[in-house]
């Protein structure tokens, strides 16, 4: 039967059915056009829906290499200390502890590609770590001179606890990745030996055992430090966090 004696034959059923051979017929003939309409509906709807409901993030913190001793309940609780101190309302702002990122692990080149693209988009405004994991970031110059960003009086009270790093090694492996160098091993000096540095720049904080953070995770080892990204986008909290951090000292 010709093609379009077909369409007329089934045009004329649709039209003389009953209600019940109608909704068959359009059930049959429509059915895909049905279920895509309503996927892009349903989608489009729930893009709207986290568009409008989907909070702001107040802190972004990686906590790299970092284990939540009560992994198997709800970190709000942990987090719920920041924003009282800070006076930040978690009802409209978010608070991030990621310890997603582990080095070191099965998972090492994801996660260390992950941490690329956190840094690179500018998500990330501290990040906490056990001293020699933080090593490699931080001669990559990824965090900021705190005597950029503290004042005279936040200084003063903190210079006991610096992570510093030689600025002379920074520049250094900048220039052999300029030359193509890849055969150069730098020598870094001990964080808490600024006497021993060419040009000693304190890139972090040395946590203690009795700040609020290790009360609720662990760490590779016990020399914790907390770095803010030189790229963040809330400087102003992330200053809010290290102070919090450090009111246990």
């Amino acid at each position: 039967m010709p093609v379009m004696d077909e369409f007329k034959k089934e045009r004329e059923a649709m039209k003389n059915g009953t209600p019940k051979q109608k909704l068959a017929y359009f059930w049959d003939y429509y059915k895909w056009h049905v279920i895509i309409s309503v996927i892009v509906l349903v989608t489009a709807v729930s893009f709207i829906y986290q568009a409008v409901t989907r909070k702001s993030v107040a802190l972004y913190a990686l906590l790299l290499n970092a284990a939540e001793y009560n992994f198997m309940e709800d970190n709000s609780k942990n987090t719920a200390a920041f924003a009282e101190y800070a006076d930040i309302d978690e009802n409209k702002f978010d608070i991030m502890y990621d310890t997603s990122v582990q080095l070191g692990t099965v998972d090492d080149y994801t996660s260390a590609q992950k941490l690329m693209v956190y840094i690179a988009a500018a998500e990330l405004d501290v990040m906490v770590s056990d001293s020699d994991s933080l090593t490699k970031y931080a001669y990559q110059g990824n965090f900021h001179d705190l005597r950029q960003i503290l004042t005279e009086e936040q200084l003063s009270a903190y210079q006991d606890f610096f992570y510093y790093i030689d600025g002379a090694v920074v520049d250094e492996i900048s220039a052999a990745s300029k030359d193509g160098n890849y055969d150069f091993v730098p020598e870094y000096a001990d964080p808490r030996r600024p006497e021993d540095m060419e040009n000693p720049v304190p890139a972090g904080l040395f946590l203690q055992e009795n700040s609020p953070l290790l009360q609720d995770y662990s760490f590779r080892n016990d020399q914790v430090v907390v770095s803010v990204l030189i790229n963040t986008e809330r400087p102003e909290q992330a200053l809010n966090f290290v102070d919090f951090l450090m009111q246990g000292e």
